[in-house]
């Protein structure tokens, strides 16, 4: 008689374990894309290409236009490579993640937003990614909002690189933005 009762709390125990370790599978997610590592893998590939560089300021209302030397493109590309990876174990957890396909343009957008409460530089992400091809799953592109405070001067930054293309850097400074540089970056 005693063994009857047995089975039905074994089967209780058995069921309660799994719902707890499905609970955990859910509470886990997959990390980011890692956009750090795709801007270093632009960068080897410009080292030792053969394209002609050149870079657009702009300071306030002043324009310059520029021709670039292969040894410069990463100094200006610094700000992205001065991010920290949203995509590193310590990092991904601060984010949601949402992917959209669009149809019409054939692209998958994967965004990365900081939650709320959570505190880091990269305030945002988004990687598009080009769906025309299935197979090869090509990356188009890379935005990134920024956001810190040096001292007692807000820093803002919007970085766009289009693969294989340009890079853009918007740096904004102060709380009411009073200090604005663009950089553009492009080659043939």
């Amino acid at each position: 008689m005693k063994n009857y009762w047995i089975i039905p709390v074994l089967v209780i125990i058995l069921n309660t374990g799994c719902k707890g370790k499905k609970a955990k599978e859910a509470e886990t997610q997959e990390p980011p894309i890692s956009a750090i590592s795709i801007i270093k893998g632009q960068l080897n590939k410009l080292d030792s290409s053969l394209y002609a560089f050149m870079k657009l300021e702009r300071h306030g209302n002043k324009t310059d236009t520029t021709y670039l030397r292969r040894e410069e493109i990463r100094k200006l590309a610094e700000p992205f490579l001065s991010l920290p990876d949203i995509a590193d174990e310590k990092n991904y957890e601060k984010y949601t993640e949402e992917r959209l396909i669009e149809a019409d343009r054939e692209t998958l957008s994967i965004t990365s937003n900081l939650k709320d409460g959570e505190n880091s530089e990269i305030q945002k992400q988004l990687v598009t990614v080009d769906l025309s091809d299935v197979s090869s799953g090509k990356i188009q592109s890379v935005y990134i909002e920024a956001y810190k405070i040096v001292g007692d001067t807000a820093i803002e930054q919007k970085l766009f690189w289009e693969i294989d293309k340009y890079f853009t850097i918007l740096t904004e400074k102060g709380e009411r933005q009073e200090k604005s540089e663009f950089v553009k970056v492009q080659w043939q």
